[in-house]
């Protein structure tokens, strides 16, 4: 359940120092968020904002759910979604053979500048590949988001989570398993004007976990 001090606590999480890079928390769901741009991040020797709204969600997730979640905690001039050489990837992707995790969310946060609310990357579908019935995992993820009337929804626009070091691309390409890099708009996600708006994203983000499962049967 979405609990808005719970939220903005965790949000204030990723404005604090920490000394590790990244955190990964441990669950028992099969499916995994990862927010790789949780803090700043440094791409091309250029600083980029960061993304604290996703870890908050990341956390939140994790205690609800028990779903096993990896964050960014500190800037070390790197940027786990466009480097080749990624401790953050390698750890993600070792985390997801061991404990056998089957789908993998990837949180990002769209500029509010944009009307796109929501973008789900697939890579042209290609990072869903490994999946027995892609489409039904894109349309559980598709429904839980439409429903709520949040506003405009696309895929694979404006980031289509194609390059061949995203987190998306390189997990569905090492771990051969579906992945998806979600792009929530940050105007939906600020806790003071938006409350309402925070709740519907989490309560998509909680039903997709729970149905995405479902897909997996038979697999």
């Amino acid at each position: 359940m979405f609990n808005k001090k719970t939220y903005k606590k965790n949000v204030k999480f990723f404005l604090k120092k920490h000394e590790a890079s990244y955190e990964i928390l441990t669950g028992t769901c099969p499916v995994m968020i990862s927010a790789p741009h949780s803090v700043s991040q440094t791409r091309n020797g250029k600083r980029k904002p960061a993304e604290p709204y996703t870890g908050a969600l990341a956390k939140m997730l994790h205690d609800e759910l028990s779903c096993s979640v990896i964050y960014k905690t500190r800037n070390l001039k790197d940027d786990a979604n466009y480097d080749k050489n990624s401790p953050y990837k390698n750890d993600l992707a070792k985390y997801v053979q061991q404990n056998r995790i089957k789908f993998v969310i990837d949180l990002h946060q769209l500029s509010d500048s944009r009307n796109v609310m929501i973008d789900i990357g697939t890579n042209g579908m290609k990072n869903l590949n490994n999946a027995l019935k892609p489409l039904n995992m894109l349309n559980i993820i598709l429904e839980a988001f439409s429903k709520r009337n949040l506003g405009i929804l696309q895929i694979d626009k404006p980031f289509a989570a194609s390059g061949e070091y995203t987190v998306s691309a390189f997990i569905s390409s090492s771990c051969r398993i579906p992945c998806v890099q979600l792009e929530i708009n940050s105007g939906l996600l600020r806790p003071a004007f938006f409350n309402i708006k925070v709740r519907k994203v989490y309560e998509a983000l909680v039903e997709i976990i729970q149905n995405l499962p479902l897909s997996f049967k038979n697999r």
